[in-house]
Parts: C-alpha cells; structure tokens; sequence
C-alpha cells in the first residue's frame, strides 16, 4: 500500500544536497537475503506506470567481478532468483541513511557486453506480474482440446455466473501461490460463464474478471502483495506533497499539449443478449399500481424461477420511480434494479420496448426472493457526455461533441456500458490535461496519489494526480507526469 509519508520524510527532501545511496538484495524465490549487488551496479533505471499491470519496472548496468555474475542455477542471475531495491537518502543532521522500498524485481532479460576496459552485463527486471502474466512464468496447465478427452483431463477452466467476483479472484490469487494480498469487494457477481482455453495465464482470468465492470485494477506493491481495488479518483485523498514543497524540488517543466484522442462523448456498445433454453420472453406486459406483470404458463411460483434466470417483455407502459416486477400475480413482488443495484428512476424503461432483465435470488432478505436486474435492450448500451465546466475538452466548454463509439463485449448490463463510457471519457478528457516535470528524486512518490502545484506557464494552483515517474539512482533527478485533478467530473464525484 501507499507509503506513510511523515516529517522526518519531508525534513529529507528540503535538504540543500542530498546524499544518495542504492541498496540492491539479492533474494531465492522465498524472498530470504542471499546477497547484495549495490556494489557492483553503475547504472540503473526505475519507472512506475498506472496504466500497466506490470506497475513497476527496473533496469541495471553492473560490472562482472566473478564467475557468480555468469547465468545459472548456482549463480546470481537466474530465473528463481529475485532483487529487492531500495533507494537511500543520508541525514545531513544525524548521518542516518532512510531507505525506501521501490519494489521487488524478477530477472527478465540479460545482455553481456565485454569490451578491454571492463565486462559489463545489462539487465532487465519486471515486478512480480512477470511471474503470473507469461512473462516467465503464469500459464495454466492441464487443460486440453480434445472433443472426446479422457476422464483426466481438463478441456477448460469455468468461473460459473453467479460466483461472487472477490472470491473468484481470491480463489486464482491462491491457485498462482500467492500469500500476500489485498482484495477489494465489488459486491457484484459474475455475470456469465468464464471460460479460459489452454494457454491462459492467470493475469488474462484476472483482466476478464476486471474487465467484466468498470474501473477497476490489480498490480503488485512495492513490497510484493497482490492488489484489487477500484482505480482510486483521490477525490477524499489527502494531498500526498503541497505546493510549497513540490515547487521547490522542481528543476524543470514542459507542458505538451496534443489535441489527438480526445473525446468527450463516449459511447459503448456492450454484450449482445441472447435467450436461452432456460430463459423466458413475454411480448406483452401490464403496468398498475407501480407493478409489472407477465405471465408465463410455465411457472408457478417464485420458486419455479432459477437464479440468473433472464426475462425478457415488452414494456406497454412507463412507470413512476422503484417500479416492482411479478410473474402471474406471485407473491410478493419484486424490486426492480438497475446494473448498479439501485432502484430504477422513472422513465427509464420506455413503451412498446422490449427489455431483458436478469433475476437474482436474494438469500439474505428474507421477505424479498429476489430482485430483477435491467441488462438493457438486446444489446448493452451507454453514453455518456462531458459537461463539466472546469474541464478545457468538455462540450460546454468546446460547444460542440468529439464522439467515440467503442465495442465492450465483456459488458452486460447498460449500467456498466454507461459506467464504462463515462470513464473513458475521463481517460480522454481530464487525464489529457497533463504536464511533465523534472525534480529532485521523491522516492515515496506513487502513482494514483495526489499532489499540489502551480505550474510556471499559467501560475495557476491545482490539484493534480500521478500517472507515472522515472528516474535513475545515479542522476538524482525523476520525470514525473501529471494530470489535473477536477472535482467536477461526475466519474469523480459520483464514485464517493
């Protein structure tokens, strides 16, 4: 998780020179100490991305000292082997230095280079996505493609719909080995079938399931735990480094401002729905007393209706706010929800339109056995439209729309085409409005996470959040890119 910044952090950046240090662990795949490499490496590269799985990306020059540098099972560049890096700063005061984990690294790709002057090997390290993404390591096994397989063997793996979203992924989290890890609850059920081919990795099961609702994302921390959460907004975030101090630090800006792939409408077309055997259609429907009525000769009760069952009919009336829904006069009725769980507002269903809804059971209320959930017209849809004042792309502001029409086959409900399409508007609107910086090197510094600056081309104070940052050890400098935070965005707002 985010470091706990604290004064004795801040103390170090105002320094008027710093002292800086490199400490490189060498670790065996149990993450115990085998050795240290700070002191032969002279060069290295480390960057941080939020729009990459692999978060964290590490990249060195050391000097071959030894036969132990050569590649090999008993030598310190092999494939078990991993590297643990810090980043030291030295107390002018104390003489103290404070370390800062920048991440634990898997050996990727080496390049020898001999020369009479020195051998020098090059070496490039992923973090630990590396090991479940088919980087080195992460695919599936035992399942094969035969029509006719034998008894044991496996054709396919299948998260079945139903299954709650976090234990699904807990359950691949411990399937890959994974102990440590943090995984946020979406409280919403797979909504289909997942099937996954022989030749998939454990990251192409997590990214369906990702993908199967907006906004969300998993990468490894620093320190090597799983991650699943919400792509976090900052909207109640503290600012991580105020303007004061962050001005001070920068060394240099550039404001590079490129009007291509930029959309302030978005909208996305999501899962075609099709009936099955176990499915039901009605082409008429009734509309009183705030209830929805069909009838299905089949049906007798509640209890004759499966879980995710999907009914579809034809709307013949609209309807106030929180409509209910029944089959043949059943007792009781039945809420009405949009994708998202919330009552439906008036009017969203509209008259002589068919709708397909998928129903759920509700264990937990007892007086309730289920709800019915909108999924939209027979296919998923939504559009979503940037009107926000404050931000420079916005159709209020332009006066005229940028489109763009976008295919989301994972997508099954218009609620989450319509979530999904409001934040990629986002992406292209709010996360377009960037600048870049060069500053002393903040070692503690996070993508996803909240700064305060005034940019030297307008001098304009504004809150801003980090999408990515380089540097390397030996220049003591970082490159930081930044977007401009706006409360204003319904993305934003409406995530509280």
């Amino acid at each position: 998780m985010n470091y706990q910044v604290t004064q004795s952090d801040i103390s170090l950046l105002k320094q008027g020179t710093q002292e800086i240090f490199l400490k490189a662990e060498l670790l065996n795949s149990s993450y115990k100490i085998l050795d240290s490499l700070e002191g032969q490496i002279i060069s290295d590269s480390y960057s941080q991305d939020n729009e990459s799985i692999q978060r964290r990306c590490y990249s060195f020059d050391l000097i071959v000292l030894n036969s132990s540098f050569a590649i090999g099972k008993d030598k310190k560049i092999w494939m078990d082997k991993r590297v643990r890096v810090y980043y030291g700063i030295k107390s002018l005061r104390t003489g103290e230095i404070t370390w800062y984990l920048l991440g634990i690294f898997c050996y990727v790709s080496m390049k020898y280079t001999f020369s009479l002057q020195e051998k020098r090997l090059s070496v490039t390290c992923a973090d630990l996505m590396a090991l479940y993404d088919g980087t080195i390591n992460g695919h599936l096994a035992g399942y094969g493609s035969s029509n006719n397989p034998p008894a044991f063997a496996s054709q396919s793996i299948t998260i079945p719909a139903g299954e709650d979203i976090r234990s699904s992924v807990l359950a691949i989290v411990k399937e890959a080995g994974i102990e440590n890890y943090i995984i946020e609850d979406i409280r919403k059920p797979v909504p289909y079938d997942l099937t996954f081919e022989t030749g998939s990795t454990y990251a192409d099961i997590w990214t369906k399931i990702r993908d199967l609702y907006d906004s969300w994302e998993f990468y490894f921390d620093a320190d090597g735990t799983f991650i699943w959460r919400k792509i976090p907004t900052c909207l109640d975030e503290p600012v991580t480094i105020n303007d004061s101090l962050l001005g001070n630090l920068i060394i240099s800006e550039d404001t590079d401002v490129k009007f291509d792939e930029i959309y302030n409408v978005t909208e996305v077309w999501g899962k075609v729905l099709e009936l099955e055997s176990k499915d039901r259609y009605a082409d008429t429907s009734t509309y009183k007393n705030q209830v929805y009525d069909v009838h299905f000769d089949s049906l007798s009760s509640w209890q004759d209706v499966d879980n995710l069952t999907q009914l579809a009919f034809k709307v013949t009336a609209e309807h106030t706010d929180a409509p209910m829904f029944t089959i043949n006069g059943f007792s009781p009725t039945i809420p009405i929800y949009d994708g998202d769980g919330n009552p439906l507002k008036a009017n969203v269903l509209k008259k002589d339109t068919v709708y397909v809804f998928r129903y759920r059971r509700l264990t937990d209320l007892n007086t309730v056995p289920g709800a019915l959930f909108l999924l939209g017209q027979f296919q998923c849809y939504g559009k979503y439209v940037e009107k926000s004042k404050d931000c420079p792309f916005s159709v209020t502001n332009l006066g005229y729309e940028i489109p763009q029409s976008l295919d989301f086959n994972t997508l099954s409900d218009d609620a989450a085409c319509y979530n999904q399409a409001q934040y990629l508007t986002y992406q292209s609107t709010a996360m377009k409005d960037t600048i870049q910086l060069t500053s002393l090197v903040i070692p503690w510094l996070e993508v996803n996470t909240k700064v305060e600056y005034t940019p030297r081309y307008n001098h304009v104070t504004s809150q801003y959040i980090v999408k990515n940052i380089s540097w390397s050890t030996g220049e003591g400098t970082m490159s930081i890119t930044l977007y401009r935070f706006l409360e204003s965005f319904s993305y934003v707002y409406k995530s509280k």
